[in-house]
């Protein structure tokens, strides 16, 4: 399988994806589904509540976890929302699921650049980074496109399963990289 790095830069992509998505596909997937444009904005609020109430709890949380469990606890919640969302559409629960993604990515996103830090060859955390930013750069081109083939094509429900199976991905290979080398 990829290396420790490539697993880390994976991973370290797919919060980004997952929170783009989310921000392009709750309006389109709650209009799919008969909600009123506030009803929409309260589900996409509900992830931005969360988000910054995660990170008030930063401090809380590394000091319990370490960076690489923290992350691998945010994609599998990530995943597990992605893929139930489909199965529901009703406002209240969908805010629900929008508040538990904000906090799963939001407690991720300020662990990546840790964990990004630590496993850079010394003295090449800057080049990390910039192939860290390309990658969520890329995404954030690549992502509605692909997705909006996809959507269009097959609906938006094997869109949002496909998230979730990546995120899932995505959780399994940071936990392997935490986990060191496979004997």
């Amino acid at each position: 399988g990829p290396s420790a790095p490539r697993r880390v830069f994976i991973s370290n992509a797919m919060l980004p994806m997952a929170s783009e998505v989310h921000t392009l596909l709750v309006p389109i997937y709650g209009d799919s589904s008969g909600l009123s444009a506030s009803r929409i904005g309260l589900i996409l609020g509900s992830f931005a509540t969360a988000t910054f109430m995660v990170r008030l709890l930063t401090p809380w949380i590394s000091r319990r976890l370490n960076e690489h469990q923290v992350l691998t606890v945010a994609l599998f919640i990530a995943g597990a929302v992605y893929l139930a969302f489909p199965f529901l559409r009703n406002a209240g629960t969908l805010m629900f699921l929008s508040f538990v993604l904000g906090i799963g990515l939001g407690a991720g996103q300020p662990m990546v650049m840790a964990i990004l830090h630590t496993h850079a060859p010394p003295g090449r955390m800057g080049e990390a980074a910039g192939v860290r930013m390309s990658l969520v750069n890329s995404m954030a081109v690549a992502v509605p496109l692909l997705f909006g083939v996809v959507g269009g094509t097959f609906g938006l429900a094997p869109v949002l399963w496909s998230v979730g199976v990546c995120l899932t991905t995505g959780g399994w290979l940071t936990r392997r990289a935490n986990a060191g080398p496979s004997p």
